[in-house]
C-alpha cells in the first residue's frame, strides 16, 4: 500500500506545481509568467481616423487652380476662390487636404457663394448663399472659416457675408467632411443652431453647436 500511495503523493505534487495562481487562469498563463500570445485568428485592430485636424498656412496656388478647374466643369462661371479664406488642412505636421471658399456664378444670373475640400485629384464643392436653403440671398463672400469639431467626420464652418433685400447680414454654416472619402457636405442642422444662436464668427459656432 505504502508505494501506491507515495504516488498519489507525488501526483498531487505536480498538479499543484503547475496550477496558475489563485483567481488567474491557467489559460493565459505561459511557463515564464508571461501572457500567452493572442491567437492570431482574433481580428486585427481597426486603423486609427484622421484626428486633430487643424487649419495651417494658405491654400496653395495648385489647389485654388483645381477648384476653380473644378467649378469651371460644373458649369459655373466668373469663379473666385478666396486667398484669405482658404487654409491647408493638416493632421499633425502632415497636410491632409485644403479648405477653399468663394465666390462664383453658379448658374445664368444667380450669384452665389460655395466652400469645397481640395485633396489630391478629389475636389467637392458645395454652393451655399444663392441656392438651396439659402436661395433667397445673395453672396457676399466668405469672412471666415475654421475647424467647429475636429472629431470623424470633421466638422468645418464658413461664415458669408449675405444679403436679403431689406438687410445684410452674416450667415454661418456648418460642414461635415470624411476625410476617407473626401465626402463634404452642409450639416443643415448645426447651422440652424448656429444662425439661430446669432453665431458671427467661428468662435461663435464653437458655442452654438457644442
Amino acid at each position: 500500500m505504502r508505494p501506491k500511495f507515495m504516488l498519489y503523493l507525488a501526483g498531487l505534487s505536480l498538479a499543484a506545481c503547475g496550477a496558475a495562481p489563485e483567481g488567474q487562469s491557467a489559460e493565459v498563463v505561459a511557463d515564464n509568467g508571461t501572457p500567452a500570445p493572442v491567437s492570431s485568428d482574433a481580428p486585427a485592430p481597426a486603423p486609427k481616423p484622421v484626428e486633430g485636424i487643424r487649419l495651417s498656412g494658405a491654400a496653395s496656388a495648385a489647389s485654388i487652380a483645381a477648384a476653380e478647374a473644378s467649378a469651371a466643369k460644373a458649369g459655373w462661371s466668373d469663379v473666385k476662390v478666396s486667398k484669405a479664406q482658404s487654409f491647408r488642412l493638416v493632421a499633425g505636421e502632415r497636410e491632409v487636404a485644403t479648405l477653399v471658399t468663394g465666390e462664383a456664378t453658379l448658374a445664368p444670373d444667380v450669384p452665389g457663394c460655395f466652400a469645397g475640400v481640395v485633396q489630391g485629384d478629389r475636389v467637392a464643392l458645395v454652393p451655399t448663399i444663392g441656392q438651396g436653403d439659402y436661395e433667397t440671398t445673395s453672396c457676399g463672400g466668405p469672412v471666415a472659416a475654421g475647424i467647429v469639431s475636429p472629431g470623424e467626420p470633421v466638422g468645418i464652418g464658413v461664415v458669408f457675408t449675405s444679403y436679403s433685400p431689406n438687410a445684410e447680414s452674416r450667415e454661418p454654416i456648418a460642414f461635415t467632411w470624411d476625410a476617407a472619402t473626401n465626402r463634404f457636405a452642409i450639416d443643415a442642422a448645426q447651422s440652424k443652431k448656429a444662425s439661430l444662436a446669432g453665431a458671427q464668427s467661428i468662435a461663435d459656432m464653437r458655442r452654438a453647436i457644442q
